[in-house]
């Protein structure tokens, strides 16, 4: 006869630490410890972000920082890739390992001198973006980041939002299947409400900055009301700008 043998209970302790390091292995990080941290290890691979902000909270720090954890493929639109990179140098960001893609350039410097009707426009911008989302899945790389500053460029372009929708689908697919992650960046206060809530629903997390002025004084929040899949953060996090992001370990329940 033989004997038995029962494996001994995890202990909560041990659990905790497996449960820790299996949603770490899922995640990827944002380049922000403390956040990162709240997020038991990052955002959850495969994410599509909408990250909003008003300008008076220089959103573009917190782009920069999304940067520094892995390769990164950087849309710009409202500023040209040059300008992009000597205000992440003056920052001392590093920036070889983005790779940028110049929107603005394509658009005002080649499509709107050569397209000879206005429906064209938009659709040669669109096919620009498309052969470069294309052009990252053939890169082979896996956990990347896509970053565009800024998606309301194309929103106030009128493009129809069926073929937004379509575009980030695609980009969607590829980042489930290489692991990867593409974050929005949205102006706040901007766009129709309907717009942004479409926008927020196709995202799996959603990034939400604040402002307030008290006096003299101005205070940076951070909520993030959506992370599918998981519960969300309850908690605002306050910050402050300098040449990073300087996360304030204090909380608020938002």
């Amino acid at each position: 006869m033989t004997e038995d043998k029962v494996e001994p209970a995890q202990q909560p302790a041990e659990q905790q630490q497996l449960d820790v390091a299996a949603a770490s292995a899922n995640r990827l990080m944002t380049g922000l410890s403390m956040l990162d941290r709240t997020l038991n290890g990052g955002i959850p691979k495969g994410s599509m972000v909408y990250f909003t902000a008003e300008p008076i909270t220089q959103p573009e720090v917190f782009l920069f920082e999304f940067t520094t954890p892995r390769k990164t493929f950087y849309f710009t639109t409202d500023r040209s890739a040059p300008n992009v990179e000597r205000h992440m140098s003056e920052l001392n960001f590093g920036y070889d390992q983005v790779e940028f893609f110049d929107i603005r350039d394509e658009f005002y410097g080649n499509i709107l001198n050569t397209s000879t009707e206005f429906g064209e426009v938009n659709d040669r911008l669109i096919e620009f973006i498309d052969s470069k989302v294309d052009y990252i899945y053939t890169t082979g790389e896996q956990n990347y980041t896509i970053i565009f500053d800024n998606f309301s460029f194309l929103i106030d372009l009128g493009i129809d939002i069926h073929t937004l929708k379509s575009l980030l689908h695609k980009i969607y697919e590829y980042n489930k299947e290489r692991e990867s992650t593409c974050i929005l960046f949205v102006l706040k206060g901007v766009h129709e409400r309907r717009v942004e809530t479409i926008f927020e629903n196709v995202c799996d997390v959603i990034f939400d900055v604040d402002v307030e002025k008290k006096g003299d004084k101005i205070s940076s929040k951070l909520s993030i009301p959506k992370i599918r899949g998981i519960p969300p953060v309850l908690e605002y996090i306050r910050f402050k700008v300098s040449d990073r992001i300087n996360i304030d370990t204090s909380r608020d329940i938002a």
